[in-house]
């Protein structure tokens, strides 16, 4: 009796090691439902336009590059270990946060010149906004003529900023971006101001 107890104790154990093992293998996400979810956010982010052909095009290249060192790692002596699936789930993580990233940076807003609007672009809209002002009688002529000049000024740095070496950097981009934004603001409180003017 007591030998038959003590074996069915001894199998519990076993049986209750082995069940954290099994939950861990399937909590564990394959290479295969990893990718289908992974692509799927990507062509999420290609159909809405929160990703360029560019950026998907890398994603997928570094996934396939996860890929490739899964298969490497499970056809090595003994399989696929614990130490290198938790080095693909960090591989995997990192992907995933890139993706996140990459499809909130807006760089693929309509009109964009890889994700940054150009000076010709800023020209076309802001010219707009000024005539759109001048027309209606919220910008006066005076007003338009500081306007434009402030707006040249800032095409002239981005030329300058285009000839020097290595060409136009990622912070010019920002303060180009930074007075773009502090004209389009005053375009915008030129033409609210026309009330008080009345």
């Amino acid at each position: 009796m007591n030998k038959k107890f003590a074996l069915m104790i001894a199998g519990l154990g076993i049986a209750a090691a082995t069940v954290p093992a099994a939950t861990a293998q399937a909590g564990w996400q394959s290479i295969n439902q990893r990718q289908a979810q992974l692509e799927q956010r990507i062509n999420q982010g290609l159909r809405n336009g929160q990703l360029t052909r560019a950026e998907a095009t890398r994603l997928r290249a570094e996934y396939r590059g996860i890929a490739q060192l899964e298969v490497r790692y499970r056809r090595s002596a003994p399989g696929l270990t614990i130490a290198e699936r938790r080095d693909l789930d960090r591989r995997f993580d990192v992907l995933s946060r890139k993706i996140r990233v990459e499809r909130r940076d807006n760089q693929n807003r309509p009109g964009a010149d890889n994700g940054w609007w150009n000076i010709n672009q800023r020209q076309a809209i802001l010219d707009r906004r000024i005539d759109q002002g001048v027309r209606s009688g919220q910008i006066t002529r005076a007003e338009a003529v500081r306007l434009r000049a402030e707006f040249r000024g800032i095409a002239a740095l981005e030329a300058r900023y285009r000839q020097s070496r290595p060409g136009l950097t990622m912070a010019e981009r920002a303060d180009l971006d930074r007075r773009f934004d502090a004209l389009a603001r005053k375009i915008r409180w030129e033409r609210r101001d026309w009330e008080r003017r009345r």
